[in-house]
């Protein structure tokens, strides 16, 4: 392998990645700048700690989605318990988009054989994708590890040793769905069926965890990436020789996917793509197109979106008794939900959980009006005599059509669940809430066809108002943000018919979404075809 050839691709690579490694360790870096401190002021004394974790411990929903809280419940230990288990997790999607969009992203643009028409070797190639999913999850443990580090002094309770262990912990989960992006890369035959195969591996391996957590088998936790967090024990036993193995473990997953590589023609993938057929493509129209060729990805999503209902919704019941039996979590509810009463508040945080998971369909259908024209079927369409403005209308129109069929099947299957778990009075206000939560997807979706219309390079814009509406929802409260602030999320705007308090908000939010929309049928035809 030529040093040289690896030392300048790479630096192109890391060139092209560096917002993605600005945005994702960027983000990282500043949640846990904030989030310590707030659980100080907000849990109080080791006392009304002890208590809270008590009750944590002995619920299973909490439990099974994020493990037992440690004893004695340090400040330390609860940021590594909640948010580390969060990060392991971000980190494991930011590392697959990164190495799918290096890797294969790059050989379906061709890049790989320009590259190759060089003289560059097929094992410079690899070792490059190999080296920049590796230095981005090394630099976001670096980064979480050193962010908490820097706070050890200020705060008492958190500790150098398990800074450095908890950021091990990410970087090793990092590099392992490095790996496994690298695999699906090699099996898949373009980078959007990497990526499916890659993300369906990470729910795998958290559904692997839940299922440890469940059992009480800890061995199996050496079987999932997502486990290796409370094998390590951050900020309580800093098991750091126990990374050993788990790194000798994402060095067969590399060497695995170099083998696959080394196999495969330019081009070329294990698996049979299932996005061709011989058969022909019948569409009446721009709008029916969109639909079809959309129809695989609305399915995975619709899937995600059930999935998730019903396993939040059936944790209604426990959630509420714990609530009612602990003053003290009651109160920390409270603060992340805004007030009011205790089963509303987990109404309303159940109902913005399945919302997150709704928009993030939404952003990435909006993602695909960029994908049209990078793999020119936008060409197409235009050839066939449709405008601009109705290809960009049809998808605006296509988007919000998704986000209403998935509301609608989350509101459901949330109601349902709430309804078994707790009692049908909640269920129909968690529909409610959950079904009012389309506006948001509107706005979004309208939005996104704006920065495509302006520039196609824009269009991942729309996943930092994700990013930004999900911290928000998630730790808003308790970081007591500026009003103003807390009110810039696209989250919580939802109501029913006892409830009509955020109904402006939601109008709003749904006259955001058309008039956006609307600008964006007439800006996009003030731009080039593929040279913006």
């Amino acid at each position: 392998m030529n040093a040289k050839d690896f030392r300048t691709l790479f630096g192109v690579a890391l060139r092209r990645q560096r917002l993605a490694f600005a945005a994702w360790i960027g983000s990282f870096c500043l949640v846990l700048a904030v989030v310590p401190n707030a659980y100080r002021n907000d849990l109080g004394s080791m006392e009304l700690r002890r208590s809270v974790i008590e009750m944590m411990n002995s619920n299973a929903a909490t439990r099974l989605l994020f493990g037992t809280v440690p004893q004695p419940g340090t400040v330390g230990q609860l940021v590594q318990w909640e948010t580390g288990m969060l990060l392991l997790v971000f980190t494991a999607i930011a590392a697959i988009l990164i190495v799918t969009t290096v890797g294969r992203r790059g050989e379906d643009d061709g890049l790989r054989e320009l590259v190759e028409g060089t003289g560059v070797s097929r094992a410079v190639v690899f070792a490059v994708q190999a080296a920049v999913g590796t230095v981005f999850s090394l630099a976001a443990g670096f980064g979480c590890g050193f962010v908490l580090a820097v706070q050890a002094p200020l705060l008492s309770e958190i500790s150098v040793a398990g800074s450095v262990c908890l950021g091990v912990a990410i970087a090793l989960a990092g590099c392992a769905f490095s790996a496994i992006g690298l695999v699906a890369s090699q099996l898949a035959d373009d980078a959007v069926g990497a990526r499916r195969i890659s993300l369906v591996a990470l729910f795998a391996a958290f559904s692997l965890r839940v299922g440890a957590v469940a059992a009480g088998w800890d061995w199996v936790q050496w079987l999932t990436p997502l486990g290796w967090k409370d094998l390590l024990e951050p900020y309580t036993a800093d098991r750091f020789l126990l990374a050993i193995p788990a790194a000798l473990a994402v060095l067969a997953l590399a060497a695995s996917a170099w083998r696959l590589y080394s196999r495969r023609e330019l081009h070329g993938a294990y698996l049979k793509s299932a996005n061709r057929s011989g058969s022909r493509l019948r569409a009446a129209g721009v709008f029916s197109l969109t639909l079809r060729l959309g129809r695989r990805r609305l399915l995975g999503w619709l899937v995600g979106v059930v999935a998730t209902a019903a396993l939040i919704g059936s944790m209604a019941g426990s959630f509420v008794t714990l609530t009612k039996k602990n003053a003290d979590y009651s109160d920390l509810l409270s603060k992340m939900s805004g007030g009011g009463e205790a089963t509303s508040q987990i109404v309303s945080i159940f109902s913005v959980i399945v919302g997150i998971v709704i928009v993030c369909e939404s952003a990435n259908a909006i993602s695909s009006l960029a994908e049209t024209e990078k793999k020119g079927i936008l060409d197409v369409e235009l050839a066939s005599g449709t405008s601009r403005s109705r290809v960009v209308a049809a998808h605006a129109v296509a988007g919000a059509v998704e986000s209403a069929i998935l509301t609608a099947a989350g509101a459901v299957t949330l109601a349902v669940a709430v309804g078994l778990s707790l009692d049908w009075e909640h269920g129909r206000e968690i529909a409610w809430k959950t079904a009012t939560q389309c506006p948001a997807c509107v706005c979004l979706v309208g939005v996104g066809c704006l920065l495509y219309a302006l520039s196609r390079k824009l269009t991942a814009g729309v996943w930092a108002l994700v990013g930004w509406s999900f911290a928000l929802s998630w730790f808003g409260k308790l970081l007591e943000l500026p009003e103003w602030a807390s009110k810039t999320t696209l989250l919580g705007w939802s109501f029913s018919p006892s409830d009509t308090e955020h109904l402006p908000q939601a109008l709003g939010l749904l006259a955001v979404g058309l008039a956006a929309s609307a600008l964006a049928t007439a800006a996009c035809r003030r731009r080039d075809i593929l040279a913006s």
